[in-house]
């Protein structure tokens, strides 16, 4: 009788396992992104237009290399005091469907660029 019960065990933490790496339990943004899209268009409103008045460059991506990294590369780093979310942030603005954890060598990004105050 134990060995069918430890079976049973193993074959529920297999499947569970199996199910949490392929589809996993935290929804996608694109599945937030859609649900406010039909939300609006139910409402027969139109999406805005998000136009990004922040100043950026495109930069190209080398092996090892962050979001954070680059962004101070462009900026004096001594002096560079952005907060990593905000960083993160506009990142993610500037490039609409790409996360900023999934950079990719060789690909070119369009990195936030800062107007430096001096830190007293």
């Amino acid at each position: 009788m134990r060995p069918i019960i430890l079976l049973l065990i193993i074959i529920t933490i297999a499947i569970s396992v199996r199910i949490d790496l392929t589809t996993g339990t935290i929804p996608e943004k694109s599945t937030k992104e859609k649900s406010l899209q039909e939300e609006l268009t139910e409402n027969n409103e139109e999406m805005p237009l998000t136009i990004s008045p922040l100043p950026f460059q495109e930069v190209m991506v080398e092996p090892g290399q962050t979001v954070y990294g680059v962004t101070q590369q462009l900026h004096d780093a001594s002096n560079f005091a952005i907060p990593l979310g905000d960083v993160l942030f506009d990142f993610e603005s500037l490039n609409p469907g790409i996360s900023a954890d999934k950079l990719i060598a060789g690909e070119v990004y369009k990195f936030p660029l800062y107007e430096q105050t001096p830190i007293e």
